[in-house]
């Protein structure tokens, strides 16, 4: 598995607003989307294409609620998303990784 630096999200303080998103993608590397969570209408951000982060840190100086930390060195499986991360718990959606 490849290792890379990607985006550190914190569920419980991301609200959903999909700024990070529209940095991302507007400055090319397409990395994060917003991914549906029960109970909240907006859902939360969190790495989607974790082989295109080119670890600008574009998305880190946008989040309003500084949800958003530091990149951190991780493997990842190419073409499979990096699931949400709550509490040292992965919830609703992918397998829990034993390696993050």
């Amino acid at each position: 598995m490849p290792i890379a630096i990607i985006p550190d999200i914190d569920e419980q303080r991301c609200i959903g607003c999909a700024l990070c998103v529209e940095i991302c993608t507007s400055l090319g590397p397409d990395v994060l989307r917003v991914k549906p969570v029960e109970g909240w209408k907006r859902g939360k951000a969190f790495v989607f294409y974790p082989e295109r982060c080119i670890s600008d840190g574009a998305c880190i100086g946008v989040c309003p609620t500084k949800a958003i930390f530091w990149m951190r060195p991780m493997t990842y499986t190419p073409g499979q998303p990096v699931p949400l991360h709550k509490n040292g718990i992965f919830v609703k959606g992918w397998a829990e990784d034993a390696a993050l």
